[in-house]
């Protein structure tokens, strides 16, 4: 029978196991070790992987890191840029990975993404809620609900990236092919 423990990040049950983490991503290893699961779900199977950009953006709010860790401030940072331009400002979901990769390179040589103090709690859907349904087609459904409810945990510093994300925008003008509702 599977242990259970509460992740001290994002506060899922997860599994009691000892084991890897991610490089600045906090969480626990039976946390870690479910997130690898999905994702593997979602490299093996198309049904699967059209949630892809919702959980890897869901995961890394839920898990921010240290705000002294600058890889760590730039990914909470990064990711929740792509829930907003998805979820607020309606760029199509397949051009949030590239969006992200321009983000992050606009702000190495920009710096733009500052850290962000994390909310008391990081939403109320969690890695445990998609790991545990084995039902591929719930699961885009599913993906979308926790990244909503993770956008919607750092309603505090909505406006802090909105801001980051129109600083971004003006600098950038090649992104009108992000806000395209065909694909979402």
């Amino acid at each position: 029978m599977k242990e259970y423990i509460r992740c001290f990040s994002c506060q899922a049950s997860a599994l009691n196991i000892e084991g890897k983490t991610h490089a600045y991503m906090i969480s626990s290893p039976g946390c870690w070790a479910m997130f690898c699961e999905v994702l593997e779900k979602e490299y093996s199977d198309y049904r699967y992987a059209r949630a892809h950009q919702y959980t890897v953006d869901a995961y890394a709010t839920q898990h921010p890191g240290s705000t002294e860790v600058q890889s760590a401030v730039n990914s909470v940072g990064i990711h929740l840029s792509s829930l907003y331009m998805v979820l607020e400002r309606g760029m199509r979901l397949s051009k949030a990975n590239q969006f992200k990769q321009r983000l992050a390179q606009y702000n190495k040589q920009h710096p733009l993404i500052q850290p962000l103090s994390p909310p008391d709690s990081l939403g109320e859907i969690t890695v445990c809620d998609i790991w545990s349904s084995n039902e591929k087609e719930k699961h885009f459904d599913l993906g979308e609900q926790w990244a909503v409810s993770a956008w919607r945990a750092w309603r505090a510093h909505h406006r802090t990236i909105e801001a980051w994300v129109t600083q971004f925008l003006r600098a950038n003008i090649t992104h009108a092919n992000y806000f395209n509702h065909d694909d979402h």
